[in-house]
């Protein structure tokens, strides 16, 4: 019989918050702007910088309409991205 792991909702979305920072990091810095800030990705992924922002410090979850818009930009595996693998969609 599989183990039953318990993962606390607070430890995931923090955990997918610090992904989803080093994502922006590397994403600018794929694109030429090293410095990518939280603003410019927002507006990148048509988003106010503010609900954006949101998702980085873990205090939202973002919806599904977000992070296949977060997909289409990046090209990131979504799968990655929750799960914790980031890697390039194939």
């Amino acid at each position: 019989m599989a183990q039953q792991i318990k993962i606390s909702a607070s430890s995931i979305r923090s955990a997918f918050s610090a992904r989803l920072s080093m994502l922006r990091e590397a994403f600018g810095r794929e694109i030429g702007r090293p410095g990518l800030t939280r603003k410019e990705f927002a507006e990148l992924l048509g988003l106010e910088a503010e609900r954006y922002s949101t998702y980085e410090r873990g205090t939202r979850e973002p919806p599904l309409s977000v992070l296949a818009q977060i997909h289409l930009i990046t090209g990131v595996n979504l799968n990655g991205l929750i799960a914790g693998d980031i890697d390039k969609a194939a």
